[in-house]
């Protein structure tokens, strides 16, 4: 599998004897998740700013409501072409962030097995923190447009994004912990996302009001590069042994047709045709889940007159449900109601698009909060896909086919600017919900997908069953 042999010494790394660990990667995720959470809607409101200005030649005066943080009246005769406009930039710009760690996904878990998994964590923080001090930057210098923008999406992409560091992470995490706490901490890194989102959210508009835009994300650059060197300085390698270098190596195409070839490799009991509908069912439920969101402020602003004050707050309340949920579903709900891995998922499925629907033909701002009660549960669908493969699959086989899933699902950061944006700038004037009627159908071919699923695990649990029968008769 590997080019050089040598490289794959017989002393093979490995995993840290399990202990305590003294330094927690909790702390720069948490960090980061701030930092990114303060930035993104101060990057949003200064790409209407200078869209408005530069690319559509309007007055300074006319455009400056754009960047508070409270919605007026002042912008509704230039809204819709500006908010169609930076919608473009947005979808380049979001494309930009995650082709390239999409890419990398296919190489990154097998590498990390040889070459340690502190790479996978400290080069996407170092990515972050001078994407922050370009944001910092293009924002002091009045003449650039929004397409410079662009530009600052290169070195978080470069550096393989949030995508490699959660592959990262979660090695981690299996490296140096017991097995009867490598669920918990594995459920705390989840925790710790949606925590740095709902402080960032929550502080976001208030910083904007007191100390500015550009202040704001030079706080959020400050706040990148400390969790840049924590991690650097403290976290230790998890991987006894693990080589040094390897940079060279990263994109070995051995790696990929190694891994298809092991995971998609003929089973059982139609086992193969269930990864297959599995991957598929991710890749649309996370296109119909986070599809939106992208766009969600321009279309609460659009149809419901919200304030960046506003969508913050809602931002922040909808994530802590999610995360109050994602706990209460798996520990309580699933365990009263007794219901399998793949029939909890349909039915949570099923819940997150009835929200779509509800988002679609919301008129006031309790019809969006009620969106999100509605859909409370919509985090567990991942978990709850993956613990069936794990509970399908022979031990040595999973972590392969969870590799093959993930690389199915890094597509979608992706597609969904493409098909949510686009969409969205397409039917802005004359149907802006449209976005959550492709959402609510992603969601809904993700049912029935699994409903396959479902049908084919029964099959092959009574094909079972029937064999034993008979072995048990004939002796």
């Amino acid at each position: 599998m590997w080019n050089d042999d040598e490289s794959r010494s017989t002393d093979v790394p490995l995993p840290v004897p399990k202990r305590s660990i003294t330094t927690t990667i909790e702390l720069p995720l948490f960090l980061n998740l701030v930092a990114l959470t303060l930035t993104a809607p101060a990057v949003s409101n200064l790409i209407l700013y200078k869209t408005c200005v530069h690319s559509l030649n309007n007055s300074v005066p006319q455009c400056k409501p754009f960047l508070s943080p409270i919605k007026t009246n002042e912008t509704s005769d230039v809204e819709k072409e500006v908010q169609k406009y930076a919608t473009y930039v947005s979808t380049v710009k979001m494309v930009l962030e995650f082709v390239f760690p999409s890419f990398l996904s296919l190489f990154l878990g097998a590498w990390s097995d040889t070459y340690g998994r502190k790479p996978l964590i400290v080069w996407p923080l170092f990515g972050a923190s001078i994407t922050g001090m370009l944001l910092v930057i293009f924002s002091l210098i009045d003449s650039l447009g929004p397409w410079w923008f662009i530009l600052t999406a290169v070195p978080s992409s470069l550096s393989g994004g949030y995508i490699a560091m959660f592959t990262g992470m979660y090695c981690y995490v299996s490296d140096t912990s017991t097995p009867e706490r490598t669920s918990l901490r594995m459920t705390m890194i989840d925790a710790t996302t949606s925590l740095g989102t709902v402080v960032g959210s929550m502080l976001c508009t208030s910083l904007i009001l007191t100390i500015g835009t550009t202040n704001v994300l030079l706080l959020a650059a400050t706040i990148s590069v400390i969790s840049y060197a924590f991690t650097n300085i403290w976290i230790q390698e998890s991987l006894r042994g693990a080589l040094e270098g390897g940079g060279s190596k990263l994109l070995d195409i051995l790696l990929i047709k190694e891994m298809f070839r092991e995971s998609l490799k003929r089973r059982p009991n139609r086992q193969r045709a269930q990864i297959y509908l599995i991957c598929f069912t991710s890749v649309n439920y996370i296109l119909g889940n986070l599809g939106p969101v992208g766009v969600e402020y321009l279309y609460t602003r659009q149809k419901l007159h919200w304030s960046l004050q506003e969508y913050t707050t809602y931002s922040s309340v909808s994530t802590a449900m999610t995360l109050v949920g994602g706990f209460f579903g798996l520990m309580v709900v699933q365990k009263i109601l007794r219901a399998g891995d793949i029939v909890f998922a349909m039915a949570v499925i099923f819940s997150a698009a009835a929200s779509c629907i509800i988002k679609l033909f919301a008129v006031d701002t309790w019809h969006m909060y009620y969106g999100s009660v509605v859909s409370i549960f919509k985090g567990l669908p991942g978990p709850l896909i993956r613990s069936h493969l794990s509970k399908m699959l022979p031990v040595e086989d999973v972590g392969k086919v969870f590799v093959l899933l993930s690389a199915a699902e890094s597509i979608c950061p992706i597609l969904f600017p493409i098909m949510f944006n686009t969409l969205y700038s397409s039917t802005l004037t004359i149907f802006p919900g449209a976005i959550y009627v492709l959402s609510s159908a992603l969601m809904v071919t993700a049912m029935v997908s699994l409903g396959f699923v479902q049908y084919f695990s029964w099959v092959g649990s009574s094909a079972s069953y029937r064999r034993l029968d008979s072995f048990s008769e004939e002796n």
